[in-house]
């Protein structure tokens, strides 16, 4: 762990807030993200909004709000009330934890992976999702191998992680393509992935204004 910290930089220790959503339009676009309010005995989900705007989230009607908190479910909702800092969302049906672990945002970070031969190779991210990753390489892997990576983007400082190729592209110019998924991780470093890719997606929706 001390080489991945002098490489990549130590990093300040943060909580992470299990009141955060992500609120989403039905093509995954990021409209908001918010804080659920508390509302004991009521069935909508009621988000003061930190990020983005409320009438962003009104003109998409249908949203998916998507907790980081894993112990709850993703839903999509239909906005029924909003006021300039918050929005009221009425359940329509349960989204599945699959819609956390495939939402993949674009990112491009430099480091390591550590092939099943032995030895360190150098990569660069395409994208990264709960569930995996993408990145370009000298190296060309074949679909069924298994190695491991360092994801540096975390507020624990780095993560390394075992993975496994779902598919591959040579590419000898721009680096050969590899998608990978994440295998054998314990609840922490999901915990700690799955903050990571949502602060990369708000950081992205940031920029974007």
């Amino acid at each position: 762990m001390a080489l991945f910290e002098k490489f990549l930089g130590k990093r300040e220790k943060q909580t992470m807030d299990p009141g955060i959503y992500l609120l989403m339009d039905s093509r995954s676009k990021l409209l908001a993200r918010g804080r659920r309010m508390e509302a004991p005995g009521r069935k909508n989900i009621y988000i003061k909004l930190i990020d983005g705007t409320v009438k962003a989230v009104v003109d998409a009607g249908v949203v998916q709000a998507v907790p980081q908190d894993k112990r709850l479910s993703p839903q999509m909702t239909r906005v029924v009330d909003f006021r300039p800092d918050a929005v009221a969302l009425q359940p329509m049906r349960d989204l599945g934890s699959d819609v956390r672990r495939n939402f993949r945002v674009p990112v491009e970070f430099d480091s390591f992976i550590y092939p099943p031969g032995g030895g360190r190779a150098t990569i660069r991210s395409v994208d990264l999702s709960c569930g995996g990753l993408a990145f370009r390489s000298p190296q060309l892997f074949a679909v069924g191998d298994t190695f491991e990576v360092v994801i540096p983007m975390t507020s624990e400082g780095p993560l390394l992680l075992q993975c496994q190729a779902l598919r591959t592209r040579p590419d000898p110019e721009a680096g050969n393509f590899c998608a990978c998924k994440f295998v054998d991780m314990i609840n922490d470093e999901e915990s700690f992935l799955r903050e990571a890719v949502f602060a990369i997606q708000i950081r992205s929706a940031k920029s974007k204004k």
